[in-house]
């Protein structure tokens, strides 16, 4: 798999259906990863992870690391070809990277969060992925959350995701009572 630049063009930032290739994007980066580095799991996280779900057709991935350092997984990304954009935030509790991979003839554009197993952007994501999964309801207020949000800035992530953001913590409020408790 070549690991690309991740690809600013506006064709990738459209709210999309749901398309089951993004399983396949995300199985075929994690053999990548797991072949090109040790000690790290992929979690395939985000819209593209939860099927049905309208989105922009970016596959976000939780890269859970066992090294004490983020920032070393981080670097350790970056040798394998990934890379940082200006536009992110990337702090040093929640560091990340990017990319494009070509699949089936397509462009997809890959953001990856890197955190330690237990942490919010890996167990947050998971359960907000879970309630997604079991609540037709809620995945139709998130769409139009993101509808809402694509229209006010298509572009620039941290408009579109702070514009989701109400939405966001209103599901995730539900997530305590819906979920079964941890064995």
């Amino acid at each position: 798999m070549k690991i690309e630049r991740f690809d600013e063009g506006l064709e990738h930032r459209h709210i999309v259906p749901y398309d089951p290739v993004y399983a396949e994007v995300f199985l075929a980066l994690r053999g990548h990863a797991q072949a090109c580095l040790e000690g790290v799991e992929l979690v395939h996280i985000g819209s593209t992870a939860v099927p049905e779900l309208r989105g922009k057709p970016m596959i976000d991935i939780a890269a859970i690391t066992s090294r004490a350092s983020l920032r070393e997984e981080q670097q350790a990304f970056e040798r394998a070809g990934f890379h940082r954009r200006p536009v992110w935030v990337d702090k040093d509790d929640k560091p990340y990277v990017c990319a494009s991979v070509l699949h089936r003839g397509r462009r997809f554009n890959i953001n990856l969060h890197i955190c330690h197993e237990g942490d919010p952007v890996h167990k947050d994501s998971l359960a907000f992925i879970d309630i997604l999964n079991r609540r037709p309801d809620l995945r139709r207020k998130y769409e139009r959350a993101k509808d809402r949000a694509h229209a006010i800035d298509p572009a620039d992530p941290q408009v579109y995701n702070r514009e989701k953001e109400a939405v966001i913590k209103e599901i995730e409020a539900l997530i305590p009572g819906l979920l079964p408790p941890a064995a």
